[in-house]
């Protein structure tokens, strides 16, 4: 029985298939030119490589670490996405079409989880920060390229001047870099009284309330400094130390073809700023290099949106960088300096008697920063290469202006640190160690309300150590 229903479903199949070969031949072409059909349909529609116009590259990096922190008083350490918003874990989508030989066109979409433990957002009191899980927007732009005439884009993107101060030829940006990343956000220590109101409760000497009665009293008096108030820049951006243009603008940036090693950059945006920027790379006999010039007009007309600075606010900025390195022994030497020429800056606090206060009053000085890093890159094992290097910089009267409406007339950090980075060619991989320090001087008016904060801030210490992952 169970051989005839065998041989009665082999010939069932058998005739299936003829019919199927004797229908495709009537036919004739018409099934293969519906499934091209198809085909070229999916490929308009899939987000795999592109269609056939547009190419499609999905690139990014993973930046998990370890951060261990001392602030004088107390210390522990965090599982965090390491440094920074730019430098911590990414996703870009890039897409590319060929117009003719000479002219293209894309876009570049890049998407950032917003974790919890971004270490952007962690405190003494908080190892989860103050973001919630996701996925937010780092740039969105589309751009038109020649390869005669330049590039131009437009949206949500880096300004000409953003990223002069990361020449750096070692390629360890991911531990040392020259903007306060790390550990921005944690509470300064007082070292006579141990506490800036680190706890959230009143800190002796900056207690009060904002009223008519103490119209200088802030709430980031009340709450503690962090170094972020002493390192911030004045722009519309409100960047930190050497980053004034760190944050993604809307704005309109040109970018011309390179001539001998230079190019030359200009944007425009976000009500309103421009810059310009010129930057070269090269490299004669033995050494590489790099330069970079910038200039920054920033006046914030509004605020809001990402416009960070206050309105009211006019601001220049002169911004120089450069790397060199002998290329046979691998010693490099990169530096970056940064200085602020602020004209005017509004609205520190309804009703505030330094309102629109004359800048000579409060940045006799001008807000200035500058960092140096040195080491040695070699290939000294078979995963890869190892740099060494060292790092220094001065961040000087780049306090916050609320400060100064409390009584600060100056401020400085020191800040130095060692690290190695190893690299494991085999996977795309970068690991790291950095171990950085920190001290804080701020000058303030006997008997204001920041006279506290003169007579002493604990040392900061901390180590990262992590990983990235490149795809």
């Amino acid at each position: 029985m169970k051989q005839s229903f065998l041989f009665s479903l082999l010939c069932s199949a058998a005739l299936s298939i003829t019919a199927s070969a004797a229908n495709a031949a009537d036919l004739g072409g018409d099934c293969c030119a519906d499934l091209e059909e198809r085909v070229a349909t999916l490929e308009a529609t899939t987000a795999r490589k592109g269609n056939r116009k547009v190419s499609l590259t999905i690139s990014g990096w993973i930046n998990q670490g370890l951060y261990i922190w001392d602030d004088g008083v107390d210390s522990d350490a965090y599982v965090v996405t390491d440094n920074g918003a730019t430098l911590s874990t990414r996703l870009t989508f890039a897409g590319a079409a060929q117009i003719n030989t000479d002219w293209s066109a894309g876009y570049t979409i890049t998407l950032q989880p917003v974790e919890t433990e971004a270490l952007f957002g962690v405190t003494q009191q908080n190892d989860d920060g103050s973001f919630v899980n996701g996925v937010g927007l780092l740039e969105s732009y589309m751009y038109v390229k020649s390869k005669t005439l330049g590039k131009l884009s437009w949206g949500l993107q880096s300004q000409a001047t953003d990223n002069i101060g990361v020449a750096d030829l070692s390629g360890g940006l991911w531990s040392g870099v020259a903007p306060i990343f790390r550990g921005n956000a944690f509470k300064l220590r007082s070292t006579s009284g141990g506490s800036f109101n680190n706890d959230g409760s009143a800190a002796p000497g900056l207690t009060g309330a904002n009223t008519a009665a103490d119209p200088t009293e802030i709430a980031s008096l009340k709450t503690g400094i962090t170094s972020a108030d002493l390192a911030m820049c004045h722009t519309v951006n409100a960047g930190i130390g050497l980053d004034c243009n760190g944050f993604l603008t809307n704005s309109i940036k040109y970018e011309s073809p390179t001539f001998s090693g230079f190019t030359l950059s200009t944007s425009w945006g976000e009500n309103d700023f421009f810059d310009v920027a010129l930057k070269y790379a090269g490299q004669f006999g033995d050494f590489k290099v790099l330069g970079s010039l910038g200039y920054v007009n920033s006046q914030s007309n509004t605020a809001g949106g990402n416009s960070l600075a206050v309105a009211g606010t006019d601001v220049e900025i002169l911004n120089v960088a450069g790397a060199i390195m002998h290329v046979p022994t691998g010693i490099f030497f990169n530096f970056d300096y940064n200085q602020e020429f602020v004209d005017s800056i509004g609205g520190i606090s309804a009703g505030n008697l330094v309102n629109n206060f004359d800048a000579n009053a409060r940045f006799e000085d001008n807000p200035e920063s500058i960092y140096l890093k040195f080491g040695i890159k070699q290939k000294w094992n078979s995963l890869g290469a190892t740099s060494i290097f060292g790092d220094y910089a001065i961040y000087k009267d780049r306090y916050d202006p609320l400060l100064f409406a409390s009584g600060v007339t100056g401020s400085e950090i020191k800040r130095w640190g060692v690290g190695i980075n190893q690299w494991v060619d085999a996977a795309a991989m970068q690991v790291y160690v950095k171990y950085t320090h920190m001290e804080f001087d701020v000058d303030a008016v006997a008997g204001s309300t920041a006279a506290p904060l003169s007579a002493g801030i604990e040392d900061w210490n901390e180590v990262a150590v992590g990983a990235v992952l490149f795809f």
